[in-house]
């Protein structure tokens, strides 16, 4: 149901010839009239044939039915009582005509200059005058298909229904989506549909770089009539429509082709093995490399020269090892250009630089031996195509909990450490350039464009980032996005796209828009969204001026949590806490100078009787250790002096915060001298550095009297 469009405060409220009430009436006639009369037919399937990217999935168990509760596309707008209003079968066509115009320019005046009203289950709050105009769009996944919100699919009925999951090329120019088991297949700008594929268990889709070739992946299952299981992992061709080959692939983990930049090589991994394929021809492997264990590799993002790594975990006490290679030339470890091996790594994932001269290394284990680490143990590496190979070490212990590379090759970004963790910026030696201070964080991704760095908490930390000048080492702006579950800057690097999804938050889902000023500029909420997600546009990473002024933005419409102290019920209205010092993002313990209970405790005769005793025998403790004391300080027998330890207690303190804190040192030094003393009288054999302590006595005590006096 569509909700009203809101205008900032301040705004005028648009002209109009009909009110509120007229206009939704107006709605429901024309949008049951257009539902009645109009249907399109789907375009015919891709013949015979059945035919890394983005990969968004509806989670597991979502339900495929409308909002209304019903297997249907959203229909008109449902009358209180079931009853169904046949106003508009009674009007005359001429009445009718009026009545589209009057509502077409009801939502011209509030909706923008489409006229069409905002899509079925959205709520879209502009900036100033007009809405925010992105130069890139965005789609979002819902129970209704897919949205994009320039709103070029609003008609289509191709991108609405139960939708499971959708892909899109990296450069932006095919999307792909799974429904009522088929794949179906649109090109852009108009988003025309180009076929569809017959796919009934098919699960997951991927692009290769440039969209020009698909893959699906089908649930791998042998029923009882089949001899064998049949294969459930398709590549096929997307520009020729045509099936390339169909492999077997067990595991849902990793399943995903790996492509070169320019799509010359297709790779895949096989037990023990690796395969390479020419990306049109997928019938003949031309390149095998055997690793016994080999567990994942990973293909460079390159154009004209080709890089690949291969891991292979530690077995039985020998070391984990990665090798990276120039294609093709990986027959032997004597040909490797970096190597680099280490104990505790049960997984490694690999970043490339965009240039593909260098990539890092994060190992993973998944337990610490050590007990220092619920989340396991990691490590960075850096190996180079020029054959360098390093660990990369850090000025603070604890995970690894983000690395992103900057878009010319040369730095990377870490954070790292226990809370508060570090963020550091290292060039390609591995040295540190720049540190960006402590903080709550566990994620650090740089723009596009390569001048910002987002630097924030996301997960099981609360919400907050903070914006970057990479170039000048300044902060732009910090602020609070309450339950954040995905993230991703725009191709352009100047909005960042924050968005609550489904099922992983239940309240609060829809995606909203920033600035990176961190000013909030769009927000669109939705009952159920299961992602969000820029469309790809590679040449919208165009440079750009850095302003520290705060863009104009809007108010966020989901309400922030508390920050004030919680006070039980028992306590509320009892007495105000007069002069109480600032609590915010404190717990009641921090508090300072906390409320004392000032009414009188009223005991029980058996509880008094308890009480006097305890406190009886806490004195007789504390005499019978006051004795002990004095008894220690007295001389050993035989001598004829008394070595009593100097106390704190026996010098005042002036008042002056800096003569009081050399006091307190040199008492600190003077009794540790007169412990040595007492020592050294019970035939205690001293080291020759605590013979000189003691002979320091004199002038330490003559410090101290200078100070005192």
């Amino acid at each position: 149901m569509p909700l009203p469009h809101r205008s900032p405060p301040g705004t005028p409220h648009p002209e109009t010839a009909v009110t509120h009430q007229a206009s939704r009436t107006l709605r429901q006639q024309v949008t049951h009239q257009a539902h009645r009369t109009l249907g399109q037919q789907h375009p015919a399937p891709w013949g015979s044939s059945e035919l890394p990217a983005r990969h968004h999935r509806s989670p597991p168990g979502a339900s495929t039915q409308g909002p209304l509760g019903v297997n249907s596309r959203p229909g008109p707008r449902h009358r209180r009582g079931g009853e169904r209003s046949n106003v508009g079968d009674m009007r005359s066509h001429k009445e009718k005509e009026e009545m589209v115009k009057t509502v077409e320019h009801f939502w011209k005046d509030i909706g923008g200059a489409s006229g069409k009203p905002p899509s079925q289950g959205i709520q879209q709050i502009p900036v100033g005058d007009s809405q925010l105009k992105l130069k890139v769009p965005i789609v979002a996944h819902t129970p209704e298909g897919l949205s994009f919100s320039d709103g070029k699919i609003a008609n289509n009925e191709d991108f609405k229904g139960s939708v499971k999951a959708f892909a899109l090329a990296d450069n932006g120019t095919k999307i792909a989506w799974i429904k009522s088991g088929q794949v179906c297949v649109a090109e852009a700008p108009e988003w025309t549909r180009m076929g569809t594929l017959k796919h009934p268990r098919a699960q997951d889709i991927c692009f290769s770089p440039s969209g020009n070739y698909l893959a699906v992946w089908e649930s791998y299952i042998k029923t009882q009539d089949q001899n064998q299981v049949q294969p459930n992992l398709s590549v096929y061709d997307v520009n020729g429509k045509k099936l390339l080959k169909a492999f077997y692939q067990q595991s849902q983990i990793n399943w995903q082709p790996q492509w070169t930049y320019d799509e010359t090589i297709l790779a895949r991994n096989v037990t023990n093995e690796v395969h390479f394929y020419k990306a049109d021809d997928l019938q003949t492997i031309v390149e095998k490399k055997i690793l016994p264990k080999v567990r994942s590799f990973s293909l460079s993002p390159s154009t004209g020269t080709h890089y690949v790594t291969f891991f292979v975990p530690g077995v039985k006490g020998s070391p984990a090892f990665v090798h990276l290679y120039r294609y093709p030339n990986f027959q032997d470890t004597t040909s490797a250009l970096a190597n680099k091996s280490f104990f505790k790594a049960d997984s490694v994932n690999t970043y490339w630089n965009k240039q593909s001269t260098a990539c890092l290394l994060l190992t993973m284990a998944e337990v610490d031996k050590s007990g220092t680490s619920y989340y396991g143990e990691q490590m960075l590496f850096y190996l180079s195509t020029q054959g360098d190979s390093s660990r990369i070490t850090f000025s603070k212990s604890g995970n690894i909990h983000s690395v992103s590379w900057c878009p010319n090759g040369q730095e990377f970004f870490v954070v790292y450490g226990t809370m508060p963790s570090k963020a550091t910026m290292f060039n390609h030696k591995c040295e540190v350039v720049s540190e960006f201070g402590e903080g709550a964080r566990n994620t650090v991704i740089v723009n596009p464009v390569g001048n910002i760095v987002l630097i924030g908490g996301f997960g099981n930390i609360s919400p907050r980032y903070e914006m970057w000048d990479i170039k000048m080492k300044k902060k732009i702006n910090e602020t609070e996005c309450p339950d954040t579950t995905h993230f991703s800057w725009s191709p352009c690097g100047q909005y960042l796209l924050t968005a609550t999804c489904y099922a992983r938050l239940k309240v609060n889902n829809g995606y909203r828009v920033w600035h990176y000023t961190a000013v909030l500029q769009q927000e669109c909420s939705h009952q159920e969204l299961y992602s969000a997600s820029w469309i790809p546009s590679p040449e919208a990473a165009q440079p750009f001026t850095i302003s520290a002024k705060p863009a104009s933005g809007i108010t966020p419409s989901t309400a922030v949590a508390s920050k004030q102290r919680y006070v039980p019920p028992s306590q509320r209205g009892a007495r105000s806490i007069v002069g109480a010092t600032n609590t915010e993002k404190k717990f009641l313990s921090q508090v300072d100078n906390p409320p004392k209970e000032e009414a009188p405790q009223q005991l029980s005769k058996a509880a008094l009787k308890n009480k006097k005793k305890r406190e009886a025998a806490k004195k007789k403790r504390e005499e019978e250790g006051k004795e002990g004391k004095e008894e220690t300080c007295k001389k050993s027998p035989g001598s004829s002096e008394q070595v009593v330890p100097f106390s704190a207690a026996n010098i005042e303190l002036t008042g002056d915060p800096e003569k009081d804190k050399k006091i307190r040192n040199l008492k600190k030094k003077l009794n540790a001298i007169a412990k040595l003393k007492v020592e050294l009288e019970n035939g205690k054999t001293l080291e020759k550095d605590q013979l000189e302590k003691i002979a320091t006595e004199e002038k330490l005590m003559k410090d101290l009297e200078d100070l005192i006096i």
